[in-house]
């Protein structure tokens, strides 16, 4: 089987929600029949039963073990794409710079006329979710309780 490298343009996701040719709902044959079976998945399961497949550090994630429900990094600051995922203009996830804040964010997002819904999550993270279905989760920088919300910082990334 030939593998195939996905090209993701990170803004193009952020605006779109698409993923290279990746499309939630499909089954982990349809991925593998199209040149991309994962680099790596959850240790003591097989390709076939792991919920979570692995590209670096990028994770595509599957309800029943075979449908893909979401895509994930929760490594913001030092994303590794692995052999066959390359990205391009990363827009303000960091990829070795420093981690973009809350407010930063909601610029960027405003700049490129994006709407979004912020809400805070029963663990008390606070995340942006974009009608395409991409979100962001923010977490207060270094544990400090009373930080203010605007200087949290991106900690996560994905698409459901």
């Amino acid at each position: 089987m030939n593998r195939i490298k996905v090209e993701v343009d990170f803004l193009d996701f952020i605006r779109t929600g698409t993923f290279g040719f990746l499309k939630l709902g499909e089954s982990k044959t349809e991925i593998i029949n199209q040149g991309f079976p994962p680099e790596d998945w959850v240790h003591g399961e097989t390709i076939e039963s792991s919920r979570v497949w692995r590209y670096g550090n990028i994770e595509l994630h599957f309800i029943d073990r075979d449908t893909l429900s979401g895509i994930y990094t929760d490594y913001i600051s030092s994303i590794d794409c692995g052999e066959n995922v390359i990205v391009s203009n990363w827009w303000i996830i960091p990829n070795g710079k420093e981690v973009p804040s809350l407010l930063q964010t909601i610029k960027e997002l405003n700049t490129q006329h994006l709407d979004y819904t912020k809400s805070t999550s029963i663990i008390g993270n606070i995340e942006l979710v974009l009608p395409n279905g991409v979100y962001f989760m923010f977490c207060q920088p270094d544990e400090k309780i009373d930080e203010d919300m605007n200087k949290w910082t991106l900690a996560a990334i994905g698409k459901r």
